[in-house]
């Protein structure tokens, strides 16, 4: 097979690479201290508003206000695992904060988070043109029920200076294994800041990523339109995409013993072990979702992604009656490795004779 050919397998080689996209949006209101330097009555008043005003949008019909200081810890957990939420929204300590989402869960907001209001909208694959339809269509329904803070010279105002302007950050959630298992993701990383976009762990800012998911967003949110932003962090996604496309093929065909070595240890750790964090567990999981996008295990990488969902703490506590407490860990790692040993277990084991094969020449 030529270097660079389009090996299929359940899901083809260039699909898989880009998981997932969001819109958010940053606002605040007029006349109201930003969070930062709000007080508790403060606080309370932008809460009550923002959520009536969202309980009277289109988008909010059917949907739910979760107030964070009401809900369990596993629960909260449980929406930051799954990228409804930011972990400062977390932080109690300061004031009421909640958020509403939308009856199917793709569109939703954030009260008292750094700003008033964090608006979003989160859609699978490549999926930003029409993500920012439904955001903007969703914002332009908030913004006639409440006044936003608002500068002719600036754009819309916002707790950090960096977020002013039109306070959007477009990303792309992105596998990138292969970058990081070339050592090229560095350079990539490097790239990306140089033109005014940025490469975080998926679950945001100082977040680390040990299954290979990193999240492309933009810098620059002030003096670039709306559509600007959306078209650059898809044109560099789709670049980026090529890059780990390429960085595959490079393991493919230059490093096929490693790449089999990689792939089949990975299965064989999850389908025997005992006990096993969350780190080596997504660490592994990521290798068979790369071994199943590029045709070597048969799997749906969606089925893969849930599995990376179900392994995260608040998830195995949820599902398997565990502890979230650091003495519980153990108990943890116990359920997580029952919990993979049953689902790998029940896909065919990897096949990478076309791997040996090369090797062996």
């Amino acid at each position: 097979m030529e270097r660079g050919a389009n090996t299929k397998g359940r899901q083809g080689l260039t699909d898989g690479v880009i998981i997932s996209s969001r819109v958010r949006l940053a606002r605040n209101l007029a006349g109201e201290r930003f969070v930062n330097s709000a007080d508790s009555e403060t606080l309370e008043r932008v809460f009550k508003r923002c959520a009536e005003a969202l309980a009277k949008t289109r988008k909010m019909r059917g949907g739910t206000l979760c107030k964070m200081e009401d809900l369990p810890e596993r629960d909260r957990l449980m929406l930051l695992e799954t990228r409804k939420v930011s972990s400062d929204l977390l932080d109690l300590a300061i004031g009421p904060r909640g958020l509403y989402l939308s009856k199917d869960a793709s569109c939703g907001a954030m009260i008292n988070e750094e700003d008033h209001l964090r608006i979003f909208a989160m859609g699978s694959g490549l999926s930003l043109s029409r993500l920012w339809r439904t955001v903007n269509a969703f914002d332009d329904d908030i913004e006639s029920r409440l006044e936003y803070a608002f500068s002719g010279k600036y754009g819309y105002l916002t707790a950090c200076p960096t977020n002013a302007g039109t306070g959007m950050r477009a990303s792309l959630m992105m596998h990138l294994p292969g970058l990081v298992l070339t050592c090229d993701m560095e350079k990539v990383v490097r790239g990306v800041n140089q033109l005014g976009m940025t490469f975080r762990g998926e679950y945001g800012e100082g977040s680390k990523s040990p299954d290979g998911i990193y999240q492309l967003s933009n810098q620059q949110t002030m003096g670039i339109a709306e559509e600007d932003i959306i078209g650059k962090i898809v044109k560099f996604g789709k670049k980026i995409r090529e890059f780990e496309l390429d960085a595959r093929d490079r393991l493919r065909y230059d490093n096929p013993v490693f790449l089999a070595d990689k792939i089949c240890r990975a299965h064989s750790i999850l389908t025997s072990c005992r006990m096993i964090d969350t780190f080596e567990a997504a660490s592994h999981l990521s290798t068979l979702r790369m071994a199943a996008d590029m045709g070597f295990f048969d799997a749906e990488t969606g089925q893969l992604d849930a599995f990376l969902t179900g392994i995260q703490p608040a998830h195995i506590c949820a599902g398997f009656g565990a502890e979230l407490s650091s003495e519980s860990a153990p108990a943890r790692d116990a359920a997580r490795a029952d919990f993979l040993r049953g689902e790998i277990s029940r896909f065919p084991a990897p096949d990478v004779s076309e791997l040996i094969r090369r090797g062996a020449r």
